[in-house]
């Protein structure tokens, strides 16, 4: 073999090998699940909305005291408080629907203005928070009512939801109609351009579900506080790319 002839084997080489190099980059730089670009594609957004009765309430409850002391202040807020837990175990709410969420001890400054010295501390003040949910929404006004006459006197707010169970429920069916709402959407756009779907090739689901929620609800306790749950809304969205021919 010719010296030059053996400059050309070993250049050819040297391009085959880089040639491999490259393709080996492209395969593993290329983001994994992409879609065949020689597929035809069609996205597609459905979405299903369902309505159901709220099956769970929490009410968020707070003992506030003010004395002279920081004792004072936190002594009375627990012999409050203790009232209003047990007012509530009494009505039937088991203490694991009880929970502390909030506890808070602050000076009460005077409001004498003396820019030369700070203001003097006159008092403290014990806020003293505590969750209740319920199970029974039909109770929530005698429970209000309740906790009000056993010593509450801060009702910070109500929300009304859906347990897990139900709102897992509530979801499904949101999606199920979601899906049919894409899939009604994808063949109106197939039958209006004269194609033919194939099938989905990708879904992705979304949910929405916001609870209602009154915050700082009217001191005044009546016979029994009035109160109406009204009904939630759970949405579901999904988007979802078909191919076609």
């Amino acid at each position: 073999m010719s010296e030059r002839t053996g400059r050309q084997a070993y250049y050819l080489a040297a391009l085959a090998i880089i040639a491999i190099a490259v393709v080996s980059a492209v395969a593993i730089t290329r983001p994994p699940g992409m879609l065949n670009t020689s597929q035809k594609t069609l996205q597609v957004t459905g979405t299903g909305t369902v309505f159901g009765a709220p099956d769970e309430a929490q009410l968020d409850l707070a003992v506030q005291t003010q004395a002279s002391t920081a004792t004072e202040a936190t002594a009375e807020n627990a012999a409050k408080m203790t009232s209003v837990i047990n007012a509530l175990t009494s009505a039937g709410i088991s203490k694991d629907s009880i929970q502390t969420i909030s506890y808070s001890l602050n000076p009460v400054y005077s409001n004498a203005v003396n820019a030369s010295v700070p203001p003097p501390i006159v008092g403290y003040v014990a806020v003293n928070a505590v969750q209740v949910t319920l199970s029974d929404v039909g109770s929530v006004g005698k429970v209000l009512d309740q906790a009000i006459s056993a010593g509450i006197n801060d009702v910070q707010g109500l929300t009304f939801t859906l347990s897990p169970t139900t709102l897992a429920t509530l979801q499904k069916q949101a999606l199920q109609l979601a899906l049919q709402d894409a899939d009604g959407q994808a063949e109106a756009t197939a039958s209006a351009l004269g194609v033919t779907i194939v099938g989905p090739i990708s879904v992705t689901p979304g949910y929405v579900f916001q609870p209602t929620n009154y915050s700082r609800l009217n001191m005044a306790a009546a016979a029994q506080t009035p109160i109406q749950s009204g009904t939630l809304q759970v949405t579901a969205t999904v988007e979802v790319t078909y191919q076609f021919n």
